[in-house]
């Protein structure tokens, strides 16, 4: 498979394998920063074993994801000779690869360079962007797929990148929104804002909490097509008590308008 499937992406710089859609902000090297100190910046042979491997602090976050990506590589099998992907916040491209592997032409975009350069560095099969939905260069209609794994939550207008979303793909495509905690309501979301500040100033990084915005699952359903795939998990307690993983996030898919 072509690990460069559109013809579009020759009109883009390519730099340490990455194809170069933002300018380097000081906003990737403070966000950077912090997701190392929270253990989220993998050695390489860490993240060639994702989902599976998951270890540490995060490890339950990792059984969680390694089910919800399950979920995701079933759900595009609509797709019989493989979908056209956008991965929006592709971090360390560990997904990008997997649905690769599943047989699907994947590009995965991210503003953080390090994870992105590693991903570049570690998977040959998609292609990878310092991008966000809004380089010039993607094409209307161009994707089967747009996909936010655990990436909704930092864009602050949900409505107008879902909007965006909505206009790279081709009829008949779906947007799928994962692994991000969708709140019931503005009191819940709200709390949700709180904690991020406290938890942020505790660490020595206040500002990085007006980065993280906190969504509600009303406005996402609300928009035409959308349904709930997976919701959390709501007996959590008895799941402990098996040794099963318990997911918090919300799966949602949002067809074609």
């Amino acid at each position: 498979m072509n690990p460069d499937p559109w013809p579009w992406l020759a009109e883009a710089r390519r730099q340490h394998g990455v194809y170069q859609g933002l300018a380097s902000e000081a906003f990737s090297e403070r966000y950077a920063a912090v997701r190392g100190e929270e253990g989220r910046l993998l050695r390489d042979e860490d993240v060639l074993l994702l989902p599976r491997g998951g270890s540490g602090q995060l490890a339950e976050e990792w059984k969680v994801r390694a089910a919800s990506s399950r979920r995701l590589v079933e759900a595009l099998r609509l797709w019989k000779g493989g979908a056209r992907v956008l991965e929006v916040g592709c971090g360390n491209g560990w997904l990008s690869a997997l649905l690769h592997r599943a047989g699907h032409r994947v590009l995965g975009i991210d503003a953080c360079v390090p994870e992105v350069e590693q991903a570049a560095r570690l998977f040959t099969g998609p292609a990878f962007a310092l991008a966000d939905p809004w380089w010039a260069l993607l094409p209307t209609g161009g994707f089967d797929v747009v996909v936010f794994a655990a990436s909704i939550q930092y864009f602050a207008d949900m409505q107008a990148v879902l909007d965006r979303a909505q206009e790279l793909l081709a009829e008949g495509g779906q947007v799928h929104v994962l692994d991000s905690i969708l709140y019931p309501d503005a009191p819940a979301a709200q709390a949700a804002l709180d904690r991020s500040k406290a938890y942020y100033t505790a660490m020595g990084h206040p500002d990085m909490a007006t980065h993280y915005h906190a969504h509600r699952l009303p406005d996402l359903l609300d928009r035409p097509g959308a349904q709930v795939l997976q919701g959390p998990d709501r007996v959590a307690r008895l799941r402990r008590m098996a040794g099963l993983p318990v997911s918090p996030f919300t799966h949602v898919v949002i067809d074609k308008g």
